[in-house]
């Protein structure tokens, strides 16, 4: 009896202490790293804009960082991401194709996403449904961390529109809260612009 008292004793007493301890703080979470982009190359013809300047709210549909604070036409029901690669034009009548390769060499597709989460969420005009009239295409990163590589970025004319040529597009780049803009032109199907951007 005496024996089993005291042993209630001691494991009472060693609750009491477990309970009454500092609880060890969790490791903190380690900050992922900055993304930086180590180089930019685009065709000698395309001048990339860097600087931003504010022009007022966000302008839905345009590609453009409106009020520059780092995401292309956030608000309008366009997917934004950490990585984040843009295109429209003012003709609806033209087909213009956006494709973005990840550093594993997967290239991002509509409704899918690549092993290193790209995904393209519009593909104008042949979706009409995501696209309701609105001439754009957009890829961005779902989520998670920015995957280091070179991402290869190829802006195609498929098909001219109503207006005369050169089609004017819109090209706008984000990497981390740093954004490139540049105006593409293009004056007959299958012309292509290549630009890579290495992190």
């Amino acid at each position: 009896m005496r024996g089993t008292a005291l042993g209630l004793v001691i494991a009472w007493t060693a609750l009491a202490l477990a309970c009454s301890g500092t609880p060890a703080k969790a490791p903190a979470a380690a900050k992922p790293a900055p993304v930086t982009v180590q180089s930019v190359v685009a065709p000698p013809d395309v001048a990339l804009e860097i600087a931003c300047t504010p022009t007022g709210p966000e302008t839905c549909f345009d590609a453009i960082d409106n009020n520059c604070n780092g995401a292309i036409d956030e608000g309008c029901g366009v997917h934004t991401g950490v990585i984040q690669f843009t295109v429209a034009w003012p003709d609806a009548g033209a087909d213009v194709d956006l494709s973005v390769t990840d550093p594993k060499g997967e290239v991002a597709r509509i409704n899918d996403v690549t092993q290193l989460g790209l995904a393209k969420d519009r593909n104008c005009p042949g979706d009409p449904e995501s696209c309701q009239g609105q001439s754009m295409e957009n890829v961005y990163l779902v989520e998670g961390d920015v995957p280091r590589g070179t991402y290869r970025v190829a802006v195609k004319l498929n098909r001219l529109g109503n207006s005369p040529p050169p089609l004017r597009v819109r090209f706008s780049a984000r990497v981390g809260q740093r954004t490139w803009s540049a105006l593409l032109e293009f004056r007959v199907p299958r012309d292509q612009k290549v630009l890579t951007f290495v992190l």
